[in-house]
């Protein structure tokens, strides 16, 4: 597939080469500045599938230019937008090559069904899969516009529910020679932190102490002997050190030519990143048996738009993105992440005496062994975007009136190849002393595994997207009245890997603004559309909203003031749906997989059906009505600013009803649409720029908060009210309550526990267990006694802060992201990482001061133990942290040459240097906050790079 893009761009650059020659003339093209100036009173929004003079716009909307986007160096053009726009939550994926895609949310959450990734995502005009976005280049994107209010989303209907995030890439411009520019960049990248696991010593003497507690015998008569580094029979491998290196790299180059006259205009990018994962020496036998992460993308693009006449236009965007991606075969990262965690230092050497592969039966899992020896997986993902559009001016009929069109269609597809091969390893066997075990003079193995190889060559995910759309433009103004508005009829069709019927939507939607002197605006704007995954009769809704906005600025009694340059109030209200291809064809009944029967003297199996749950003929969309209020300013011509408060309330959100269906009934229920959430908030961005001669700066921050509230929900009957999880927000924490931990004193000579002293129903406590307050009284602790917690997951509040300067050919740029009202659980997210010796777990810092008789009131973690305790395993604010983060998102410093000598020849030389979440603050000890150091960790990132225009 890589051939046809090849083919297909070098015809496109063919053709942009040809109306470029005919367009140029002299060079008079200036060095591009470092930071774009978004004028608020200018600027044209873009709005996805329509666009508005930013003076007029009534809605909550946010646009980010996207010169921002390139100060960050990271594989992922999503992870770019983290904290820069108010009301994006960007959750971090992780931090592997090429599998870091993020998790967005719109205004936080809304409903249980519609999660994170839910946002529509629009490239030019169409709408695209995430996977169609995370590839692109930053240095492709013209800007990246939030859409958050209804006065924004109506005209997307029963799909605007989640928010829309609207892409533009760049397009080309009337300017007297073709503009080459070539970027490029090196990067080194380091983990930002991994957990601490304890040496072979402390392994050893800690699981010691874990079997004394259970009454066990001892397992390692002679600790001491693991403090050696180089006795394989007493091993103490940092497995950490053995599989990872320090650093690894990322490269990213690219070069694009822009121009065009006044009939073609164009934009030709080409675009390759190569990104380096952390593992050690992983082909050093073959690079068909082991492989480093890798993660290579090329990406290809040409906007052009041609005047064929003064009264047509049209226009062709045209993507390609080629992904191929390696990692080591036969596990996934989070697997062997998960193993230098829970693989104790003193289980076996990496290889033994004899040169084989170290092992032991109970592991089975030599993470070096498997990165080097285990083969290769490659997924190879290609990726295109085409969109083709036009407009004809029908100033014939009346003037202002034009008819647009837009067919797109983009695709994604990934191919799967794997070579699979394993070699035995062996085990080193001791005796009761914890000694090898001499036989014949030699040491004696067990072998674990044998030799065997295969691969396969297979299809996986894949998606496709088409959309057609027709309609009209109208914009005119009669003296001091304006008019814009369009009307355009859509329809779309989606289909991926696992969808048996392809998702399709239809409609209409619209748009009238009107204007009275620049000072009093009215926005009516709605959709008519539907689905075809509801019943025929109940398959479209009417989606409208109206926006009102006055631009006081411009009466007289502030029309001359000099500090008040722009001020606007806006208000909004009006609703927006959302569907969800995970409850479809609820209108229909099915026959579902039940117990079968056994017939004849083979007894023969026969599988069973049963009817399935009711149909639900009245089954629809959630629907989301928002009301925002906003105000935007610009001061003194250097204070510019936006406040926007919402409240939402989604209704018909579908849950399954609560009451129980007798099981001889032989039926169930459907899902309806009964449940209800309320969501409100507040978004504010600031800027502030100042230039005094050579030196200019700006000043800029940012925050967002949401909170909701489960308002309905069909729930079955509980004997308190904080056992419900209506009336809190979506994913609320909540746990036991710690009081500290069960001591001697609690029980009796017999070890029974004290009459007074609340007795776990989970397993039968010990000194040392954790001990939870009994909130109902009944003397026993049980799921009644877990209450609603700190914070959810999902941040409340996001906040950025952002500031730089520009002085005598130097610039500056440093971004800061911090969340809070954040809750993250140890329990939940870094099991292996709190407990210790279980399941043959290792043990981490974390129980590096756990509990015994002598530091029964200084401890902070639970005795140790061999034995599963379910006590301790259940949710409590004992395993709560405070997730709040502040983070250095991008620092960059650059140096633009002064054009003296050779240089004089090209427009522009400048070099830099870039730091990506060099620093990060939190409350969380050994682990970072965001992800908690799971799986492959996040990185940090110092590269340095230059940019050239000629």
């Amino acid at each position: 597939m890589k051939k046809e893009y090849i083919t297909l761009f070098a015809w496109i650059f063919t053709f942009c080469s040809f109306s470029a020659a005919n367009a140029q003339t002299t060079n008079v093209t200036q060095a591009d500045s470092t930071r774009n100036s978004n004028n608020a009173t200018k600027a044209i929004i873009d709005g996805g599938i329509k666009t508005e003079r930013s003076w007029r716009n009534t809605g909550a909307v946010f646009t980010l230019p996207g010169e921002d986007l390139t100060h960050m160096t990271v594989g992922n053009l999503l992870n770019t937008l983290q904290g820069r726009i108010p009301g994006l939550t960007v959750v971090t994926g992780s931090g592997e090559p090429g599998y870091d895609n993020p998790t967005l949310y719109v205004r936080g959450q809304s409903s249980w069904n519609i999660a994170g990734n839910q946002v529509l995502i629009y490239l030019d005009g169409s709408q695209v899969d995430m996977g169609a976005i995370s590839g692109l280049s930053a240095y492709e994107i013209e800007s990246v516009t939030l859409l958050k209010d209804a006065s924004a989303l109506a005209v997307y209907g029963l799909q605007g529910g989640a928010g829309v995030l609207s892409i533009k890439t760049k397009r080309g411009a009337v300017i007297p020679k073709t503009q080459i520019t070539v970027n490029g960049r090196y990067g080194i990248l380091s983990a930002i932190d991994l957990p601490t696991v304890m040496d072979a010593y402390g392994y050893t003497t800690g699981y010691n102490q874990a079997l004394k507690n259970d009454g066990l015998p001892i397992k390692y008569p002679n600790p001491e002997l693991y403090k050696a580094s180089n006795d394989p029979y007493h091993p103490n491998v940092n497995w950490y050190d053995e599989l990872l290196k320090k650093t690894s790299t990322i490269q990213d180059y690219n070069f694009s030519f822009r121009g065009g006259n006044a009939t073609a205009k164009y934009y030709v990018l080409m675009n390759y990143t190569n990104f380096e994962g952390l593992y050690k020496n992983a082909d050093i036998i073959d690079k068909d048996f082991g492989t480093n992460a890798k993660y290579t993308k090329l990406n290809l693009r040409a906007n052009v738009e041609l005047q064929l006449n003064k009264n047509l236009s049209v226009m062709a965007n045209i993507s390609g993105i080629t992904e191929d991606r390696n990692t080591p075969s036969g596990f996934a990262a989070g697997d062997v992440f998960n193993a230098l965690m829970y693989l104790p230092a003193s289980a076996f050497p990496v290889k033994n005496p004899n040169g084989s592969w170290g092992n032991n039966s109970v592991y089975n899992f030599n993470p070096v062994q498997l990165l080097q020896q285990n083969g290769v997986y490659s997924s190879h993902t290609r990726t295109l975007q085409t969109t083709f559009s036009f407009t004809q001016k029908l100033d014939a009929i009346t003037k202002g009136l034009d008819l647009r069109g837009l067919v797109a269609f983009s695709n994604q597809y990934v191919g799967v190849y794997q070579k699979l091969f394993s070699v035995p390893s062996y085990e080193i066997v001791k005796d009761a002393n914890d000694q090898p075990v001499i036989s014949g003079g030699k040491v004696v193995y067990k072998t674990i595994g044998t030799i065997s190889q295969s691969s396969n060559d297979n299809g996986g995910p894949f998606w496709n997207r088409t959309t057609v759309q027709v309609g009209f433009d109208y914009d005119r103004s009669f003296g001091k009245h304006t008019f814009t508005g369009m009307i355009m009829a859509r329809r779309q069709g989606y289909s991926h890997n696992g969808l048996t019927y392809q998702v399709r939507t239809q409609g209409l939607s619209g748009d009238l603004t009107y204007d009275y002197d620049q000072k009093y605006i009215v926005d009516f704007s709605a959709a008519y559309n539907g689905s075809a995954d509801f019943a025929p009769g109940n398959r479209y809704g009417f989606f409208p909203a109206v926006g009102l906005g006055w631009i006081v600025s411009k009466e007289d009694f502030l029309k001359d003031n000099s500090a008040i340059n722009f001020l606007k109030l806006r208000a909004s209200y009006g609703s927006t749906g959302n569907i969800n291809e995970n409850y479809r064809f609820l209108y229909q009944q099915f026959a579902v997989g039940s117990p079968g029967w056994i017939t004849g003297t083979a007894n023969t199996y026969h599988g069973g059906l049963a009817e399935g749950p009711f149909t639900n003929a009245d089954a629809a969309w959630e629907k989301k009505t928002t009301l925002n209020i906003g105000v935007d300013w610009v001061l003194w011509k250097k204070f510019s600013g936006t406040i926007d408060v919402f409240t939402e309330k989604r209704t018909g959100i579908l849950e399954i009803p609560s009451a129980g269906v007798p099981d001889y009934t032989g039926f169930n229920l459907q899902y309806a649409n009964t449940g209800e959430v309320h969501n409100k908030g507040i978004e504010a961005s600031l800027k502030f720029d100042e230039k005094h001669r050579n030196f200019e700066y700006y000043v800029g921050g940012s925050v967002a908060f949401a909170r909701n509230k489960i308002t309905k929900r069909s729930e079955a009957p509980q004997p308190y009210n904080y056992l419900y999880t209506q009336g809190y927000p979506l994913d609320q924490m909540r746990g036991l309550v710690f009081k500290g931990f069960y001591q001697q004193s609690d029980f009796d000579a017999n070890g029974n526990l004290k009459q007074g002293v609340p007795a776990s129903s989970y397993t039968n406590v010990k000194p040392g267990d954790l001990k939870f307050a009994d909130q109902d009284g009944n003397g026993i602790i049980n799921d009644y006694d877990k209450v609603p917690l700190n914070y959810t997951k999902l941040p409340e509040i996001t906040i950025g802060f952002n500031l730089g300067f520009k002085f005598k050919g130097f610039d500056f740029d440093a971004y800061l992201q911090g969340v809070m009202h954040r809750t993250v659980s140890l329990l939940d997210d870094a099991p292996y990482y709190i407990r210790p010796f279980v399941n043959n777990n290792n043990i981490t810092a974390f129980s590096a001061n756990s509990w015994t008789p002598e530091n029964a009131t200084t401890a902070t973690s639970p005795r140790l133990s061999t034995l599963s305790n379910a006590n301790n395993t259940q949710a409590s604010d004992f395993w709560m942290r405070n997730g709040n983060f502040l983070k250095l998102r991008s620092v960059e410093l650059g140096y633009t040459l002064p054009q003296k000598g050779f240089l004089k020849k090209l427009d522009a030389v400048r070099v830099f240097v870039n730091g990506t979440n060099l620093f990060t603050w939190d409350k969380i000890d050994d682990l970072e906050a965001e992800r908690l150091s799971m799986g492959y960790p996040l990185m940090k990132t110092v590269s340095f790079g230059m940019k050239v225009k000629l």
